[in-house]
This record gives structure tokens, C-alpha cells and sequence, in this order.
């Protein structure tokens, strides 16, 4: 939605000014007490010392009159008195109200780049606010909106200087701060930023003016944020870097993801960028280590530990402490406990931030020692790389990205040039490349690499086999990252057997799937075996309209698939698969044109994919006992969906399948479904299968389905095309309205095709007549899409525009995303 009532900058509604000085008080009264107002107060409020001499009157009349600006529903009786109905984000009062919440909440919880979206929104409004010179409710309301200024002004600074953007915050920082020089956290963030962005002496001098007219005034000393921050800048005059690494040209794509990562390693102790091997994670890293405010800084690379005991030993040695205790590098429990206690120590003498690089494999020992660490440090914060979270308290995930398309282009396009300065790189060959590597950094910079012998074309093609393609000969590059496979079967080592065989049988789905499915094929341990694959980040999750749903990059489906082959497990998982599949479309058959349409329609929609192949598998296996019922779903998804070239690509498969096929007593009735879906093309095209898809619906004598009987009378009971007019008009007194309805609109879709045009109006209107409640949303939204359709020919504009109009949020909510166009432009025909 967007705001349709204006009385910040203006008084205004969808954009029409709304005249007089009454209307605009009344709006504003009922915008500043959204649950109504009585009689009474409305009067107070808007005539305040000058009230009417018929009070109930002069509001009456004030109302009809604003009605007549803003339209009858906006202003509305309600328990002795009116109110607004409009949703909150149509009225900028109220969208100003919910920004400034939405900042402060973001804000508190970490999430600065959020806050600072909501802010500025929350800015624009401020700065519009027009004259708030009257006395009355509109006056009222914008003093009050004014009055935000400086605590939108400050969310806006803290959520700058948080997200690392020091030198746009400093201006307005110290502008809030003139305004209240006692809010700690503005001054902590002054502090911060004006050391970045001006230099340390400057801001030890505000520091220390500060403390001195704070002793003078109370006799007390700063807060003890404030004091954490000074012994932050006093060390920042010696500062250290260790293991920190300068990258030989810039990190592309990663403005946004660094922007949120400075924000929770600003106000966060423990941050792990979290992301699958080849993404970017330590690049990103040392981006972070180099930038970091924090006087000393330790980068160390875990990546070469093989055991869990060495961990504390290698912090040591990084830091300089190990030495200190036994020049071995196996120690002793005791031993150890004390080296942790020496890297606390050291830790603790002055801000620091310690990055932790590729924790994965060492997981357990490193999230003991962290949460140790935390817990015996003042001023430490810690960065963690690896492929699953740490998951103590005090950690907050962030999760990289993929590379933007373009981003991943244009990295691709850089390494091509460096090995190869004069290589052809056309946009699209190389926009289609990236995405093949789901935007995976390591594995474009592989591919770009095979440029220097290879076409991009070549290159393309040549990724059918990937894991074969992608061998790097980066001598700088670490081991693991030397070719994809090395960075894939880092993280499948470091699964157990059970979580390895769990990603092979997965990636069967070359289109995501749900927990359920998960369920089907690897038992009553799914749901926790994927977990795990989460945390390895061998798995994304997704959520939409409240479902959750599991996907792997190519990349790594591909892996799994080829370790699938190896283990020689494709034909169970296939099998596996296949069970679902057969799950899915039983569970749907009952609603699929039933009472659950909808439902069934948005699940067939999400797993089309895996069912199409699941589908086309068993076909080409010549396996009808697991096609039909399969067919017979999707069949119906591309009925009710208007995907009519899938019926034509499935036909001759499926006519093949059900030759000289005698379904069993159980398969009886879906099979009559399945062959009546596909027979309504094939048999008005004259494929060549319709012959063998009629003497297959004829075997059944009694389907269930009412599509099914109509389409059987069209097919089995009319001697010849002409007679199927007649076939369908017999179907009209059957028993069964949604049997009769669907006789009367196919019997208008045969008049209408005979040009009786008329006639297919008057029929129409006869299955519109038998609608009830058991009439599924397919059935209202085509017999109303084909009554626009015969509307519109007659140049009957406003039935087409109304018939549309009711069609068009049916078509949508089934997806059948066509005919929803369809009709929205015979609305605009007929308007």
C-alpha cells in the first residue's frame, strides 16, 4: 500500500487537496486517535472555543462534506461517534509513527543497515512537515511530528556510525550531541567516528573536555562505556596487526554484506560470517581485520589444524604466548588451561578483535574457547569464518551472499583479461556461466581461469562437468581451493556417514524441497539430518507465505550427485523420490478440484519441478502404476494453471506409457482423470494419441471426477465432433451441480467455437447459475473469465469489466498468472 491521507506536509487525500480548515482539524483528531472519537470530543476538538449551535448537526454536515473529498468508507460511524478506516500505512502520521519504531527496534537488536533504512524514510517525512502555527488538532499533529525531529536525526547518526560509515555520520553526531552532550551512546559513537574519520587526538580532546565538565558539574566520572572507548583510542596510538592480509585488487559485491558485518562487530562481541567453501568468507574477513577501529587486531588462520587439542596452542603461538609455557606443541590439560588463561590476559589488555578463520572442522574446541575468552575479557570481539555456526550465546550468524549476477560478470570478466588481455567475452555467454556457478567466487575465478586456453563458449559447454573443468593453477591460492572439488569435499569430510549419505539422497531435488519430502527419503532422522546440512551451510533455506523450504547450489547438488553415483545409491534415492512423489499426488487428489483447491494448487506449484522429473523418469521406464497418479496431479496444476504446452510435451510419452495398459481396481479412477486432462488437447488438436486416450477413458464407466464425466461424454458418448454439443447438454441434468455446471460451460465452449455466440452466453449463464458453495475457485474464476471473454465480443463492456474483476484474484491465487493478464486487459478493453 502507499499513504493516500497527507497532513504533514499538506492536507491531502490519493493526491486531491482537501480544502478548509474543519476538515483538515477532523482528519487530523481522528488520525491522532485511530480507535474513534465520540461526538462530543470530535466537537471539542475541531470548534475548540467556538463551538456550533447545533453541535450534532454541524458534524453531521462536516463529515458528509469531508465524504464527498475522501470518499464514504475512509470516515465511518462507529460506537457513538467515527473513525478512520485506514490500514497504517496509509497515512503519514501513522507511517512516521511505525518508521521511528521500526529504527529503534532495529537499532537495539544489532541490525544497523536496517534501522538506517527506516530512518531516513522516517527524515523525509520530518523535513516536509509544513506550518504548525494553528491552535487546532492538525497543529497539534504536526508539532508532535516535529517534535521527533532529534530523535529521528539520532537514530539515523548511531545507525550510521554502526554500520561503519564514520565520515557521514560525524556531522550530524555532533549535532545531537550539542543538543543533549549527557546521551552516552551518541557520544560513545562520536568518539568512534571522529577517531576514524578526523583522527584519534581529536577525539581524545572531546573525550577529555567531556570528563572534565562532567567532574565539575556532578563529580563523577564518564560511564564506563565511555572509558572503554578512551583506553580504545590511547592504544590506537600504538597500534597491532598480525596475520592481516592486503588483497592485491579489490573485493567485489560485498558493499552490502560488509556494511551489515561492520554494524554486528560494532555492537556484537561475536559475529560469524557464515557461508559454503569457495564463497568469499576469508577475503571478507580481512577486509573487516584491516578496516577494524580496535588497536590491535589477530587474524588467525585455523585452516592447517588437524586436531582439536591444537587449537589453543596455535592462538598461543599466534599471540606469542605458547612459547611462554613448553616449546612443544602437544600439551598437557594443564597445560592448556593455562595457555588459555595467558591468551585471556593478553586479550584483555587493550581493545581487541581476534578473527578466528575457517572454524568448521575444529568447531567444539573453538566455541569452548571463544565463550571462555567472552566471558574473561572486557573489550574483546571476535570474528569466526566457517561453514557452521558456533551457535553460544553470544554469537550473531551472518550469512554471505552469492555474488549479484553482475558483480559475479564482472569478476569473471577481470580474471579472463588477466590471463588472457585479448579474449572475447560476450555478456551473455559470460552472464550464463556465472549463473551456472550460483554466483560462487571461487568457482568464476576457476572458470575465468580456463580462459587463457579455452572460448567463454567453450567454457560453457564444457560445465556439464564441472568438477572436472574447474582446476586452478594458482600457485598463491591455498590447497583446498586449488579446484571446486577440493573446496566441496572440505565440508562433505567433515560430515558424518549418515549427513554425507543424507546430501547424496538430497540432491535427487534439483528444486529444492520441503521438510516432508526430506522426511520421505531418508527416514524419521530427516528432519535432523537436514538441520545438519544447515549448519555445514551445504543447504539455504528459504521461507514464503509461512513455508520453509531447503535448496543447494548446483554446485553442491552436483557434488552429492556424483558422490550418490559412487556410493552406487542412485536407484534408491530415485526410489525414495519416487515415494514422494506418489505421496504428494495421492494427499492432493481429494482438493486438487475439491474444497482444498488452493492449498493443493500452491503445493503441486512448489514441487513441479521435482515432479515433472520424477514424472518423466518412471514414463521413460514404461512404469504406469507410478506415472498416472503423477500424471494425474501435474495435470491437473497445468489445467487450472493455463501451461498447455506441458500437456503437449507430455502426450506422446504418456500415450506410449498407457498402451494396452489395463489399470488395476485402485488405479481405476485417477487413471480416467490423468487421460481426460490430457485427452481435452490432444482430442480438440487431433493428436495422433487421442484415439488410444479415448478407448483408455471408455473402460471407465463411472468417473468421479465431474471433468471427467463431461470430457468422457465428449469423447466416448458423441458419435463424431459434431454431436459433442448434444453429448454435453445431456450431461446438464445430471445430479450433481458441479457435473451440471461443467456440462453447461463446456457445451458454451463448443457453442462458442460453432460461432453461436449467443447461445454460449446463454449457457454460461446457466452454469453460473448452479454455482454453490461446493463449486471449486477454478470453476467460478473460468466460467467468470469465459462470460468476460463473450461480454467484451458483444461489446457488453461493463459485464466483461465486471465478470473480470471477479475472475482476476482466483486466477491469481490458483497462479494461473496468463488468464489473470488476460483479464486485467479486458478490464482496460472494456474501461
Amino acid at each position: 500500500m502507499t499513504i493516500v491521507l497527507r497532513l504533514l506536509d499538506e492536507v491531502s487525500y490519493d493526491g486531491r487537496p482537501v480544502a478548509g480548515a474543519r476538515p483538515a482539524d477532523l482528519l487530523a483528531a481522528l488520525v491522532q486517535q485511530r480507535s474513534g472519537l465520540a461526538d462530543r470530543r470530535l466537537v471539542d476538538e475541531v470548534w475548540g472555543d467556538d463551538p456550533p449551535a447545533v453541535p450534532a448537526k454541524a458534524l453531521q454536515v462536516l463529515v458528509s462534506r469531508l465524504r464527498t473529498l475522501v470518499g464514504a468508507d475512509v470516515v465511518t460511524r462507529y460506537d457513538g461517534g467515527y473513525r478512520l478506516t485506514l490500514a497504517h500505512d496509509q497515512v503519514d502520521a501513522w507511517v512516521l509513527d511505525r518508521l521511528v519504531r521500526d529504527a529503534t527496534r532495529d537499532l537495539a537488536d544489532g541490525n544497523a543497515a536496517e534501522s538506517l533504512v527506516w530512518a531516513e524514510a522516517a527524515s523525509g517525512l520530518v523535513a516536509s512537515i509544513g506550518e504548525s502555527g494553528g491552535a487546532g488538532p492538525l497543529g497539534d499533529l504536526r508539532r508532535t511530528a516535529e517534535a521527533r525531529t532529534r530523535t529521528v536525526d539520532r537514530l539515523r547518526a548511531l545507525a550510521l556510525s554502526r554500520s561503519g560509515r564514520d565520515s557521514s555520520a560525524l556531522d550530524l553526531l555532533r549535532r545531537v550531541h550539542a543538543t543533549d552532550p549527557d546521551d552516552v551512546e551518541v557520544l560513545e559513537a562520536l568518539l568512534r567516528s571522529e577517531a576514524v574519520g578526523v583522527g584519534v587526538p581529536a577525539a581524545l580532546e572531546r573525550y577529555d573536555a567531556y570528563r572534565r565538565r562532567l567532574a565539575d558539574r556532578l563529580g563523577v566520572d564518564p560511564d564506563a562505556a565511555l572509558q572503554r572507548v578512551h583506553r580504545e583510542l590511547l592504544a590506537g596510538d600504538e597500534p597491532v596487526r598480525t596475520g592481516v592480509r592486503y588483497d592485491a585488487d579489490e573485493l567485489l559485491g560485498r558493499d552490502a554484506d560488509l556494511a551489515g558485518l561492520r554494524a554486528l562487530v560494532r555492537t556484537g562481541r561475536l559475529t560469524t560470517i557464515l557461508g559454503p567453501g569457495g564463497l568469499g568468507k576469508t577475503r571478507t574477513a580481512h577486509v573487516l581485520a584491516r578496516e577494524a577501529t580496535q588497536p590491535r587486531v589477530h587474524f588467525v588462520e585455523l585452516v592447517g589444524i588437524s586436531a582439536s587439542e591444537d587449537v589453543v596452542s596455535e592462538l598461543g603461538t599466534a599471540l606469542g604466548v605458547r612459547n611462554s609455557v613448553t616449546g612443544r606443541r602437544t600439551l598437557t590439560a594443564g597445560q592448556l588451561a593455562d595457555v588459555r588463561g595467558r591468551i585471556a590476559q593478553e586479550l584483555d589488555t587493550v581493545p581487541t578483535l581476534l578473527v578466528l578463520d575457517n572454524c568448521e572442522h575444529v568447531l567444539d574446541t573453538v566455541a569452548s574457547l571463544v565463550a571462555f575468552l567472552l566471558a574473561t575479557t572486557r573489550d574483546l570481539r571476535v570474528v569466526t569464518t566457517s561453514r557452521a555456526p558456533l551457535s553460544i550465546a553470544a554469537e550473531r550468524v551472518f550469512v554471505l551472499s552469492q555474488l549479484a549476477a553482475e558483480d559475479g560478470a564482472e569478476l569473471f570478466r577481470r580474471r579472463a583479461r588477466a590471463v588472457r588481455p585479448d579474449a572475447d567475452l560476450p555478456d551473455e555467454a559470460v552472464r550464463e556461466v556465472v549463473a551456472r556457478l550460483d554466483g560462487l567466487p571461487l568457482a568464476v575465478e576457476l572458470a575465468a581461469a580456463r580462459v587463457r586456453t579455452m572460448s567463454v563458449d567453450e567454457v560453457r559447454r564444457a560445465l556439464t562437468d564441472r568438477f572436472a573443468l574447474l582446476r586452478g593453477h594458482d600457485r598463491s591460492a591455498p590447497a583446498r581451493h586449488q579446484t571446486l572439488t577440493a573446496v566441496i569435499g572440505w565440508s562433505w569430510d567433515l560430515l558424518s556417514p549418515g549427513e554425507q549419505r543424507a546430501l547424496g539422497r538430497l540432491s535427487v531435488f534439483h528444486d529444492g524441497f520441503s521438510a516432508d519430502a526430506a522426511r520421505v527419503v531418508l527416514g524419521g532422522d530427516g528432519p535432523d539430518l537436514v538441520e545438519a546440512l544447515v549448519d555445514q551451510s551445504l543447504l539455504a533455506v528459504s521461507e514464503h507465505d509461512g513455508v520453509t523450504r531447503y535448496r543447494m547450489l548446483e554446485t553442491v547438488r552436483e557434488f552429492g550427485t556424483k558422490r550418490l553415483a559412487e556410493a552406487g545409491g542412485v536407484d534408491e534415492a530415485r526410489a525414495a523420490q519416487t515415494a514422494w512423489a506418489l505421496e504428494i499426488a495421492r494427499g492432493v487428489r481429494p482438493d486438487v478440484f475439491g474444497p482444498g483447491q488452493v492449498a493443493a494448487i500452491d503445493l503441486l506449484s512448489m514441487e513441479e519441478g521435482n515432479l515433472a522429473d520424477v514424472l518423466r523418469r518412471r514414463m521413460a521406464a514404461g512404469d504406469p502404476e507410478s506415472s498416472v497418479p503423477v500424471l494425474a496431479a501435474l495435470g491437473a496444476l497445468w489445467a487450472v494453471t493455463g501451461d498447455y504446452p506441458r500437456f503437449i510435451a507430455m502426450s506422446g510419452p504418456a500415450a506410449s506409457v498407457l498402451e494396452d495398459w489395463e489399470p488395476p481396481p485402485g488405479l481405476e479412477q485417477v487413471t480416467a482423470d490423468a487421460v481426460a486432462l490430457l485427452l481435452v488437447y490432444e482430442g480438440f488438436m487431433g493428436g495422433e494419441t487421442a484415439a488410444e486416450l479415448v478407448g483408455l477413458l471408455a473402460r471407465v464407466e463411472r468417473p468421479e471426477q465431474p471433468w471427467t464425466r463431461v470430457i468422457r461424454a465428449l469423447f466416448v458418448e458423441a458419435a463424431s465432433p459434431a454431436g459433442r454439443v448434444d453429448a454435453a447438454l445431456a450431461m446438464t441434468g445430471d445430479d450433481d451441480p458441479r457435473t451440471a455446471a461443467m456440462a453447461w460451460q463446456w457445451a458454451a465452449v463448443l457453442a462458442e467455437n460453432d460461432g453461436d455466440l449467443a447461445g454460449a452466453r446463454r449457457f454460461v449463464d446457466r452454469a453460473l447459475a448452479l454455482v454453490n458453495e461446493g463449486t471449486t475457485e477454478w470453476e467460478v474464476a473460468t466460467l467468470h473469465t469465459q462470460r468476460a471473454m463473450l461480454a467484451l465480443n458483444a461489446g457488453d463492456h461493463r459485464a466483461a469489466a465486471e465478470h473480470a474483476t471477479i475472475a482476476v484474484p482466483l486466477l491469481e491465487r490458483l497462479h494461473a498468472t496468463e488468464d489473470a493478464v488476460s483479464m486485467r486487459a479486458s478490464v482496460a478493453l472494456a474501461a
